[in-house]
């Protein structure tokens, strides 16, 4: 198992257009949602049919109004009446309560078509949401823990929560601007039909005004976008370290520091997030002042054309409520154009991310395997390690070389040496979580590496310096990565038992007490017994104590170094540590100085070494 250098990738920055971004969505969804995208342009377009119908038979309805007589002369009147085999559409009484009818029928239908395709527009939207999200995640687990020692978890995080950006902002903004497309085009052709001159000139000054709007405030609102884009992972990466640092920062007074940073910053999104929504709100103001003045130019102009009282009438009704339908739906188009020049940013920067993590998955073989073809590991007879070296892609110096070992099943190893030794390190290549650069680690004969690892991983029970403890009670932190509805509650006492948690009576509700984020309302040494609690609970056959007790007081290493040792002889034990004391009961020491080995038979001999003293630090 080679190191492949996959912490060196990072993917060109993307770039896309509109159009592009909207391919990259599209193209990433499965083929189920791809048709439900396709069904909802199909009733949108119905929709927008409906609609035109249901406003012009308000024109029709307004002129009936104004003139029945003439209306009653309609050809379409009288051809409706003799189709149906009416009398009372040759009457007005009849004709008015028939329109009148027929245009609340058409209303009503049109907004509940109208209502439908609004909430499964947001449903899709929220669906496409939770699907990168999912992907988004699923692909940051999936990566090398390699991967993970150069990237800020804060950026990770947002980066998830950014997904948004690509359904709710992006792909529900689509449907609704295409839904505005259809409508404004359907009453344009309407307004063409009825009157060709005057549609053709509120076609031309409204669009050439929303063309030139828009070209105006499109770079600006790219940069504007971008910026803010910087800005929220600035302020998210100070809010995390803030929170999560908020001890320290309390001990060593310096609140001031981190509130002063997070201030300046914050004050500066907000003034880049106001010119996003001045920009985004300029178009309708614009846009409104000269549609209006189009309606009131073309009412004026009729009067001056050879026109019925009952055409002009039915004509400035279709203007007006093409106006009361256009100028909404054009203010739509424009802030929806806005809206997704302002999701560029979020989505160039996941779909990089996503790049990311489908080149590093490439290289490193990480697609999941197919069923029946996963390696698994047997751990019977021993762990070997030969001539394993390794160096970390941000560093030419190897942390470690030609390191070769073996330990027996049921041995407790002790693997000491002093800080940066390389100590954890070796834990990690052991655990699979990194890959030597050379060498490579064997159980049974059988090579250690990205498709054995999970095999392997379900036989460990991992202890670390500062385990981590989440908010949620002791027994779902003991059974982690567990519902609560499946975990075995005679499992988590057995495990609280051998972990020797003696502070049960002391918590009010027992297993089921939540512990607090991090584990903040227990005591050093209670953390690291529910970390054991937790290493034992899955019945591993390899138990790691990774530094487990350097920072606790002496009372506390001693009592948790006497629980380690319970486990002697019943499980493989291997303890990272550079207290002498810690590893003075192994089998097998192994000493790591400054990357290389040096094997020890008994800790007798590395004690006269250092006269007894019982750190490695210190004595070095």
């Amino acid at each position: 198992m080679k190191s492949s250098g996959l912490t060196d990738f990072h993917a060109e920055k993307i770039s896309f257009t509109l159009v592009q971004a909207f391919r990259a969505i599209f193209n990433s969804l499965p083929k189920q949602r791809k048709m439900q995208f396709l069904a909802l342009l199909f009733f949108m377009l119905f929709s927008a049919v409906i609609e035109t119908v249901a406003l012009g038979s308000i024109a029709f309805f307004a002129s009936a109004v104004s003139d029945p007589d003439a209306m009653l002369k309609s050809i379409y009147i009288t051809t409706a009446g003799e189709f149906l085999h009416v009398e009372f559409l040759s009457h007005k009484k009849g004709l008015i309560v028939t329109l009148s009818v027929l245009v609340m029928g058409l209303v009503v239908l049109k907004n509940v078509v109208l209502a439908n395709i609004t909430y499964w527009s947001i449903r899709f939207g929220a669906v496409v949401d939770a699907f990168f999200g999912s992907k988004m995640l699923s692909g940051f687990m999936r990566l090398p823990y390699e991967w993970h020692l150069y990237r800020n978890s804060a950026d990770l995080v947002i980066a998830v929560n950014w997904r948004g950006y690509l359904g709710t902002y992006y792909i529900n903004t689509i449907l609704q601007l295409l839904c505005c497309c259809f409508v404004v085009l359907f009453l344009f052709i309407t307004l063409l039909c009825v009157e060709p001159v005057i549609s053709l000139l509120c076609i031309v000054f409204l669009g050439g005004t929303g063309v030139f709007v828009y070209k105006i405030i499109r770079k600006r609102l790219d940069h504007a976008a971008e910026i803010r884009n910087e800005y929220e992972e600035v302020t998210n990466r100070e809010v995390t370290r803030a929170i999560h640092g908020v001890k320290d920062i309390k001990v060593f007074g310096r609140e001031g520091f981190f509130i002063r940073d997070y201030v300046k910053h914050v004050y500066d999104l907000a003034r880049h997030l106001s010119l996003l929504q001045f920009f985004q709100g300029a178009p309708a103001w614009i846009l409104e002042t000269i549609g209006f003045f189009m309606i009131m130019a073309s009412v004026s102009l009729m009067f001056f054309m050879d026109l019925t009282e009952a055409r002009i009438t039915g004509i400035i009704a279709l203007l007006v409520v093409t106006a009361w339908r256009v100028l909404p739906a054009t203010n739509r188009i424009l802030a929806s154009f806005t809206t997704l020049r302002n999701s560029l940013p979020y989505i160039q920067r996941l779909f990089q991310y996503l790049a990311e993590i489908e080149t590093i998955a490439d290289k490193s073989e990480l697609a999941p395997s197919k069923p029946g073809k996963v390696p698994k590991i047997n751990f019977i007879k021993e762990l070997r390690a030969e001539n394993i070296s390794f160096a970390y892609n941000k560093s030419e110096r190897k942390v470690l070389q030609d390191i070769n070992f073996v330990i027996e099943k049921g041995q407790t190893v002790g693997i000491i040496g002093i800080s940066g030794a390389g100590k954890s390190t070796l834990v990690d290549i052991l655990i699979g979580l990194l890959e030597p650069t050379q060498g490579r680690v064997m159980i049974d004969g059988a090579c250690l590496d990205s498709n054995s690892q999970n095999s392997w991983t379900r036989m460990i029970g991992y202890v670390s310096q500062t385990p981590y403890i989440f908010d949620g009670t002791l027994a779902e932190n003991i059974a982690f990565g567990m519902d609560d509805g499946i975990i075995n509650r005679d499992r988590v006492f057995d495990c609280c038992s051998m972990a020797a948690i003696d502070f049960l009576e002391e918590m009010s509700r027992g297993i089921d007490t939540h512990i607090g984020e991090r584990g903040v309302r227990l005591s050093g040494g209670q953390r690291q017994r529910v970390a054991i609690a937790r290493a034992l609970y899955h019945r591993p056959q390899v138990m790691i104590f990774d530094e487990a007790t350097s920072s606790l007081d002496t009372m506390n290493e001693k009592a948790i170094q006497k629980t380690i040792y319970t486990f002697k002889g019943k499980l493989t034990l291997i303890i990272i540590a550079h207290r002498l004391s810690t590893v003075e009961d192994c089998d097998l020491l192994i000493w790591i100085d400054k990357g290389r080995i040096r094997k020890i038979d008994t800790p007798d001999e590395i004690l006269a070494l250092y006269h007894g003293k019982n750190d490695m630090d210190s004595a070095v």
